[in-house]
């Protein structure tokens, strides 16, 4: 039986009444309470730090809060028999990957924020930006930490984001007395109808600047290159992975909160190695003494240290081995395990011509031993060939006379 969820606004210890600003400030406190960073291995805080991501997730959105308060979870769960369209279900997002690590890119909260909060800023939301990030190999499988620079809209630096002139505010809007709306009242026929739309003067801002900024020229963005650190934990996944960064993507003129940046992450081609999940794969190539009669030999690893190689007597060319332990660190993983690394043996037959006197002598004594043995098996092979042509050629013969 599944855990019946507690009501969101308890979760986060607030009240219906709770501004967006209340509403932040009480997830940063208990996210930074029960992170899994403090709190290893404990089941119980993990469990409560998705529960308190997912309140905030809600609570955040004025759109999925007004489903939520109107409606309860139903309003913004489809498993709760109301599909509210709208719900994406992508929510915090990093169930998958990065919801233990993703926080780190921001530097705060999971889910970012615009700056100068306020009511309408949380309303609107800026664009999302893409960017190719390319791996190495060995970034992928050990982990490595990243700087990339976008090019992105911010809030001016001048400005703080407000389009005023440093050293002047934005006052209230006159038309709309700070609301950013204005209800307009028209008739149509014995009908009277009422509109709800963004006040023209400020442009749903619930402000106006008289000074403009010199910077910004009064839009309180400006485009320049912000720098992310991106942490890279080892085992990443080699293919198809996006990282979403919240609050890193481009905001808009009028008032809104940051959209998302999202890295489409492609990992290069090693040239040696292979990779299969937490295994590592590569090919040996080994004389064919070595499988014959069987060998130890020093191998070497992904890392640039070698490994001790067991080849068994009797050992086939194309057979694969395996070396415990040395494969790709396993992804997330707190007690540090790894993979395997796995090789696939291929037999050297040195040219005739390349071997010594000695050895010539040798293999030409041993050859005189077994060739007997060795037309013996290739007849045999050859025979049952012949058989199976044979029957093979009385049953078609057979099916062609009852046609």
């Amino acid at each position: 039986m599944s855990k019946e969820k507690r009501d969101y606004y308890e979760v986060l210890g607030i009240d219906r009444n709770s501004t967006a600003d209340d509403i932040k400030k009480a997830f940063r406190n208990m996210a930074k309470k029960y992170h899994p960073d403090l709190h290893p291995n404990d089941k119980q805080a993990e469990e409560k730090f998705k529960e308190i991501n997912e309140a905030y997730e809600v609570l955040s959105d004025p759109n999925k809060k007004e489903r939520y308060d109107q409606f309860g979870f139903a309003g913004v769960d489809p498993a709760h028999g109301f599909d509210a369209s709208g719900a994406s279900g992508q929510g915090f997002g990093f169930d998958s990957i990065f919801d233990d690590f993703i926080g780190s890119f921001m530097g705060g909260s999971p889910f970012g924020g615009g700056r100068g909060g306020g009511r309408r800023a949380q309303q609107r939301r800026g664009s999302d930006k893409e960017m190719d990030l390319v791996l190495d190999f060995e970034e992928a499988v050990f982990g490595v930490e990243k700087d990339i620079s976008v090019k992105r809209r911010i809030p001016c630096g001048d400005c703080n984001g407000t389009g005023a002139e440093p050293g002047t505010k934005p006052e209230k809007c006159p038309t709309c007395n700070g609301q950013g709306k204005v209800m307009r009242v028209s008739q149509m026929g014995g009908f009277r109808f009422q509109q709800v739309t963004d006040c023209e003067t400020c442009r749903g801002r619930g402000q106006i600047t008289r000074k403009k900024c010199s910077k910004c020229k009064g839009t309180g963005i400006v485009t320049d290159i912000d720098n992310i650190h991106v942490p890279i934990p080892p085992g990443f996944p080699d293919e198809g992975v996006v990282i979403p960064i919240r609050g890193r993507g481009d905001m808009e003129e009028d008032g809104s909160i940051p959209g998302d940046l999202y890295l489409n992450v492609t990992v290069k081609k090693h040239p040696i190695f292979k990779r299969d999940g937490k295994h590592l794969i590569r090919e040996l190539s080994v004389d064919y003494l070595q499988l014959l009669l069987g060998d130890e030999i020093p191998v070497m690893t992904l890392e640039g240290t070698q490994a001790k190689l067991k080849i068994p007597p009797g050992t086939k060319t194309g057979e694969t081995l395996r070396i415990e332990g040395k494969g790709a660190p396993i992804f997330r993983d707190d007690k540090g395990r790894r993979g395997d690394l796995y090789l696939t043996v291929n037999c050297e037959i040195p040219k005739f011509k390349e071997l010594s006197a000695e050895e010539r002598t040798i293999v030409e004594e041993l050859a005189k031993k077994r060739l007997d043995k060795i037309h013996e098996r290739f007849a045999k092979q050859e025979e049952e060939i012949k058989t199976m042509q044979d029957k093979k050629n009385r049953k078609d013969k057979k099916k062609q006379g009852d046609s």
